[in-house]
């Protein structure tokens, strides 16, 4: 790894510094806005539900010394990626298991609870998913959901009330970055997100 590479401990790790493959990759302001709404602290244990390619698990393992990330991804293709990116960022706190949610957050080696909770991808599981991270959820626990479809919004907003979650709050990234073009300078958007952010009541 690069000497430039090696020096991004905090949020927002340049989106090219990572392997990416045809896997998503969770873009670098988007990262930054998500991790904020987390509210991090040292020592904690934290879930990532539908990893991708494991550029929020790398820098939300980077941003919690003493505490541990449990990554899961159901895309077998994924998983290397995200062991890829685990590798090259020298990150050894994350735990990688594949499989889809519905089994994984079901299976046996889990901790018991879990400070904070982020759900990225899915696949079509949500709701069981906020279920489930309802139950592993500690008292005072975050949960944060990324989506970009509007069904999905109204999904996660509609079952983080049913759960009893408070603080629910969303905003929506809209991000454009500045690009060259013919030696003046655009701004290219990127697909606008969602970011929810609900706290589990004692």
């Amino acid at each position: 790894m690069a000497e430039e590479e090696k020096r991004y401990a905090v949020p927002g790790i340049p989106d090219h510094f990572f392997e990416r493959s045809e896997v998503p990759l969770t873009k670098q302001e988007i990262r930054c806005l998500t991790l904020s709404k987390l509210k991090l602290q040292e020592g904690q244990t934290v879930l990532d539900v539908g990893s991708g390619s494991g550029g929020l698990s790398v820098e939300c393992a980077l941003l919690i010394p003493g505490g541990r990330v449990f990554a899961v991804e159901r895309d077998p293709d994924a998983v290397k990626v995200i062991r890829a990116n685990l590798e090259k960022f020298g990150v050894k706190n994350v735990t990688v298991l594949g499989g889809a949610a519905s089994e994984v957050l079901e299976g046996v080696g889990l901790p018991a609870q879990f400070d904070r909770v982020m759900i990225g991808g899915s696949g079509g599981e949500l709701q069981a998913i906020i279920g489930r991270a309802r139950e592993m959820l500690a008292p005072g626990g975050v949960i944060v959901i990324n989506c970009i479809l509007l069904e999905n919004l109204q999904e996660s907003l509609q079952r983080l009330e049913e759960e009893g979650f408070s603080e629910i709050s969303y905003i929506q990234a809209a991000i454009s970055r500045s690009r060259r073009i013919g030696g003046k300078t655009a701004l290219q958007p990127l697909n606008p997100v969602f970011i929810i952010s609900a706290t589990a009541n004692n």
